[in-house]
């Protein structure tokens, strides 16, 4: 049996520590059956019966940060330094404050917010007296300056995560998955990032949502202006009863080219920036068509 006080106070909880801010939707564990082994929310919470997950959006004015400075006149787009060995090499100050500020204020920044909302929301259920556990935003690790010794990081053949916050939040009912492979909501697109909290409160699950909300091969701009040309064919998935058309993606060529992005070639994310859905009016389009 469902607790729906419970489930009401949690929610309002979590909004009120996200200032009003976050999506929030609610999954009951049986959604997560097709789930590979071993990442399924009772390896995590043994008796879980619930994941909450919590969305925050990646503000529009942030989607364009990749022409930030272009009149700067004290900022370089190419300069020269002397490295450790004595040798004169080229690089892109402009580029790299560029990735500076999409990484700190696209991701640790909001990935710091999403642990705090996530960690008081377990505490809060704790005190309810149910087992329960925040997981990390998906590699969230620091990564706000090019070249931090992280990237020598290896990570999961595939990209594997420990959790989907992706799939646990389609299961919550807070969006599908874009042909992009990406989370769209019909409020911020696929402009989001997400963490879960795995409960063993007895929660009342959002359904499913069920109307589309990406345009589909009929718009297909992600896969259209992806630099890396990381999208290749097309295939079925399904989720709770839903069923997604979406494309193929090489996450390494993916990671890749946005990894090299910083010594020369580009990546802006096109895929989010592009994406008609949940865009404000004044956010900048580049790309028409």
């Amino acid at each position: 049996m469902t607790d729906n006080t419970l489930t009401r106070d949690v929610r309002a909880y979590l909004q009120h520590v996200s200032h009003e801010m976050a999506l929030i939707g609610i999954a009951s564990v049986d959604r997560f059956d097709g789930a590979p082994l071993g990442h399924r929310p009772q390896d995590f919470v043994r008796d879980a019966a619930a994941v909450i997950v919590v969305a925050l959006p990646i503000v529009p004015g942030l989607a364009h940060w990749d022409r930030f400075l272009e009149e700067s006149e004290t900022i370089k787009d190419v300069d020269v330094y002397t490295n450790e060995h004595g040798v004169e090499t080229s690089w892109s100050p402009r580029t790299s404050i560029r990735k500076h500020i999409e990484r700190r204020c696209c991701y640790e920044v909001m990935n710091d917010e999403l642990q705090s909302i996530s960690m008081y929301g377990a505490m809060f259920l704790e005190r309810a007296g149910y087992v329960s556990a925040y997981l990390p935003t998906t590699y969230g690790q620091t990564l706000s300056w090019p070249g931090n010794y992280l990237w020598n990081y290896p990570k999961p053949p595939g990209g594997m995560a420990p959790f989907s916050h992706r799939h646990a939040a389609v299961a919550a009912g807070l969006g599908e998955f874009g042909l992009n492979n990406l989370l769209l909501t019909p409020q911020f697109g696929p402009r989001q990032r997400l963490v879960s909290i795995i409960t063993a409160a007895p929660l009342t699950a959002d359904p499913i949502r069920t109307d589309p909300i990406c345009l589909g091969e009929t718009c297909a701009l992600c896969v259209k202006h992806c630099p890396a040309n990381a999208f290749t064919g097309m295939y079925d998935f399904t989720i709770g009863n839903r069923s997604h058309r979406l494309a193929k993606v090489d996450i390494e060529a993916c990671r890749g080219y946005y990894k090299d992005s910083v010594s020369g070639t580009q990546c802006a994310r096109e895929c989010l920036n592009v994406c008609p859905i949940g865009r404000l009016r004044g956010a900048g389009d580049k790309h028409k068509g």
